[in-house]
């Protein structure tokens, strides 16, 4: 079986069962680490994906379903989404279209810390928008429930580092974006956790 796409921490395989096609994401060994740690953290990140993936579809964020795990393994069985990264999409959108596509970004990452849950990787390659411009949220390995403001800003964090980084000259009109789209779903703590996310950008200049 040749690999569809091959990740950090997973390999990802595209195949069909039952009549329609299946994507299989594959925790491999990694030979640098102790055995035992290893197989830790493989399983518990493909235990903690299948759960989380799960409680965000029911937090209302589009997610793939799940339809088999193998946790002895470490594969997961789950639904293909027909579309694109973000990350694969930024440059060639016009910006209104890029605006309304972070903007939905912003208020999905909205409805998972309302919800008390932080997604823990929330970059573009993470986000598959179709062709009508809905996106669904991937890769859930690092998501974690019960999230303090701490952990929401650190989120944000993270995306604005992933827009800066990877999208430096579309960073701006994103980061506006997804702040807006952020603040219509979680308004109770908006504004705590906007502050959070300026103290963390502070302490890494310091450190």
């Amino acid at each position: 079986m040749e690999p569809w796409t091959i990740g950090a921490e997973s390999t990802i395989y595209r195949l069909e069962q039952w009549g329609r096609i299946v994507l299989l994401k594959h925790r491999p060994q990694k030979p640098y680490l102790l055995k035992a740690i290893d197989e830790f953290l493989r399983t518990s990140r493909t235990s903690r994906e299948c759960k989380m993936l799960t409680v965000a579809r029911n937090l209302g964020v589009p997610t793939p379903m799940v339809y088999w795990v193998d946790m002895h393994r470490h594969y997961i069985a789950m639904e293909y989404i027909q579309g694109k990264q973000l990350k694969q999409l930024v440059a060639e959108l016009a910006a209104d279209r890029l605006q309304k596509i972070t903007c939905k970004f912003g208020k999905l990452i909205g409805l998972l810390h309302r919800g008390g849950v932080v997604h823990g990787d929330p970059t573009t390659s993470n986000v598959i928008v179709n062709q009508k411009g809905d996106i669904w949220l991937v890769d859930f390995g690092l998501a974690e429930m019960n999230a303090t403001v701490e952990m929401k800003g650190v989120d944000l964090h993270l995306m604005k580092r992933a827009f800066e980084t990877t999208h430096w000259d579309h960073e701006e009109i994103m980061w506006s974006a997804a702040l807006d789209g952020y603040r219509t779903i979680h308004s109770d703590e908006t504004e705590n956790v906007f502050s959070r996310v300026e103290e963390i950008r502070e302490r890494g200049r310091y450190h």
